[in-house]
């Protein structure tokens, strides 16, 4: 098994702008957390963000689901002081215990998430990977990025030859 995986999710914002929080208000307290509702209605337009958040959290939920069981209630999204979204994995007893082994690996994951969005499109894409050691986080992304570099370059020559 690999060390690292991908999510990435797409989402389209008219589908919150038809759930309005005035009339949804349920919906957006089940979703989101806290910090993620105030993040996004802070903007004067805050569907793009939920749309965003909800992205995030579906991409994260793909990458991370390969190493781990998790639910979407367990995935926040943050954005650090430069606005940058971070990734806080939460623990809960809502999902079985993790065995030793595991729970020393859940300690390790790394996750990294980027979001965008046009006017009726939002998306984003995770990468989630296990560190081996304290020191190589930087390493394990540089191998990662030739890893990545490589299934890139073997799908463009696949589909050329296919098409």
């Amino acid at each position: 098994m690999s060390h690292w995986s991908i999510g990435i999710d797409i989402t389209d914002i008219k589908r919150f702008r038809e759930y309005p929080l005035s009339r949804h208000s349920r919906f957006y307290d089940r979703v989101f957390n806290e910090y993620e509702f105030r993040y996004c209605t802070d903007h004067s337009d805050p569907y793009p963000h939920f749309a965003g958040i909800f992205a995030a959290k579906e991409a994260v939920f793909k990458a991370v689901g390969k190493f781990f069981p998790l639910s979407l209630f367990q995935i926040s999204i943050h954005h650090d002081e430069k606005g940058r979204p971070t990734v806080w994995l939460e623990k809960n007893d809502k999902i079985p215990q993790l065995e030793n082994k595991s729970q020393k690996n859940f300690e390790n994951l790394v996750v990294q998430v980027s979001i965008t969005h046009s006017s009726a499109l939002a998306m984003a894409w995770a990468l989630a990977f296990l560190k081996t050691s304290q020191n190589d986080t930087l390493e394990g992304l540089d191998r990662l990025k030739g890893e990545l570099q490589r299934e890139i370059c073997n799908e463009f020559v696949e589909h050329r030859c296919t098409s």
